[in-house]
């Protein structure tokens, strides 16, 4: 999914709203209408009732698009947190000592607070800090492209990826072991912080 199909459903929700607004406009002036219009008029003679029928019938039918976009974009999005997941475990493993990468693994908080706690009180070891800093180079560019993923999330979930693209950067360029260490830890914390927001 790309940026440019935002415009079309902003569009298709400014017009439900519109539609809404008129609904609440008309049923809240339809029993005023009756009683000044139609007060000595038999109203099966008149096309109010169809006019609130079809009105009705339309409000079922907003409301029935309503959920049903707000499932797909619950899906897509789960789906875009799924791919990001995938690509930030490649940094998660090495340091929890894992050889083999599990697509779309990462630890429980708890696995994650004991890797954060042990990094904490000893630097890297150059074998991890080699691996980290090969991971980040092949892969910070396609993290910078996935900002659009990012994107149709939402606004947190943006600003702790923008972070953790910071930390990725650091390790990457940096030729400091402490501060490839600190980074590390920032960014473990981030990439738990990230997987543990709420899509809403």
């Amino acid at each position: 999914m790309d940026i440019p199909n935002q415009k079309p459903r902003s569009f298709f929700k400014g017009l439900i709203t519109l539609y809404l607004i008129f609904l609440a406009i008309f049923f809240a002036a339809a029993p005023f209408l009756i009683l000044t219009l139609y007060a000595e008029t038999d109203l099966s003679l008149s096309l109010l009732p169809q006019l609130i029928g079809f009105c009705m019938q339309g409000a079922f039918l907003v409301v029935v698009f309503s959920i049903y976009e707000k499932r797909s974009t619950m899906t897509n999005k789960r789906s875009n947190k799924f791919a990001l997941r995938t690509v930030l475990s490649n940094f998660v493993n090495p340091c929890m000592g894992n050889s083999q990468i599990d697509t779309g693994w990462l630890p429980s908080p708890n696995m994650f607070g004991d890797a954060i706690e042990k990094l904490r009180k000893k630097e890297l070891d150059e074998q991890t800090t080699v691996a980290l800093q090969n991971i980040a180079q092949e892969q910070i560019n396609t993290m910078e492209a996935l900002t659009v993923l990012v994107a149709q999330i939402d606004h947190t979930h943006i600003e702790v990826w923008g972070a953790i693209l910071r930390n990725c950067r650091v390790i990457r360029e940096s030729a400091n072991q402490k501060e490839i260490s600190i980074a590390t830890v920032e960014l473990l914390e981030n990439i738990q912080q990230f997987d543990e927001l709420e899509i809403y």
